[in-house]
């Protein structure tokens, strides 16, 4: 069967976290995930029902897109840049070894997972060589999202980050349970021997006013050698759709 992929949009933007931050990018977000995290700033990629979201329009059509392989690769070169951001959603839902495969060299990519899945293992065609066409932001989900690390996932992740530079590891943390949130990646640092050079923190929040003057982060970042990651997107527009 012809690969196909559930697209909610496609839009040029600069990449707004980890660490390219500030990088020209396209970024692709694709439709369902497999959590329900409980600060998630994209609930409308849940499901096939999750869009619309407009309460004064119930009746408007969904604004996700079943795409071919074909068709989302005419429509990606619609756009002038080549270095695209795959987000979900989950995008390892979907099958991304052949998309990257099939734009060729010429783009470059980078894709924000859960770390829940394993890509070989669970997408039909996914070559082991298709992790190094991809830079992977994981951003493991611990208790304050309302979900569970999945360990034999974050293994994998683990270990093939001692393989390949190209894996980074980057943690929600909420300012008003701070000792709590920094305690608990400690020990999921510790218990899967992550890198803390490869690990970013970022606060949670999808207002400007969340994304400012976060000290707090700054010096937990310095004490443990960790990267700090702002979330550009929210302090350029807000929390607006599209940017």
């Amino acid at each position: 069967m012809t690969a196909s992929y559930l697209v909610n949009e496609i839009y040029s933007c600069l990449q707004g976290e980890g660490p390219n931050c500030g990088k020209p990018s396209l970024l692709i977000r694709f439709q369902v995930c497999n959590l329900r995290c409980i600060w998630c700033d994209t609930p409308y990629t849940h499901t096939i029902k999750s869009d619309p979201v407009d309460k004064d329009n119930l009746t408007k059509g969904q604004l996700f897109k079943r795409y071919t392989l074909n068709e989302l690769l005419a429509k990606i070169k619609e756009y002038p840049q080549k270095h695209l951001i795959l987000s979900g959603g989950e995008p390892t839902l979907h099958n991304l070894g052949v998309l990257l495969r099939s734009l060729g060299k010429e783009y470059t990519g980078e894709v924000e997972s859960n770390g829940t899945r394993i890509p070989h293992l669970q997408i039909k065609n996914f070559l082991a060589s298709d992790y190094s066409l991809l830079q992977w932001n994981i951003s493991p989900k611990f208790s304050n999202s309302g979900e569970k690390i999945v360990p034999e996932s974050l293994n994998h992740w683990s270990e093939l980050s001692k393989k390949q530079q190209n894996i980074f590891f980057k943690f929600v943390v909420r300012k008003a349970f701070k000792e709590a949130d920094i305690a608990e990646v400690l020990d999921i640092v510790d218990k899967f021997s992550l890198d803390s050079n490869r690990i970013y923190l970022m606060a949670e929040g999808i207002t400007v006013e969340s994304q400012l003057a976060n000290t707090w982060l700054h010096d937990e970042c310095l004490k443990y050698g960790f990267n700090y990651t702002p979330r550009l997107h929210i302090l350029l527009f807000g929390n607006k759709r599209g940017v």
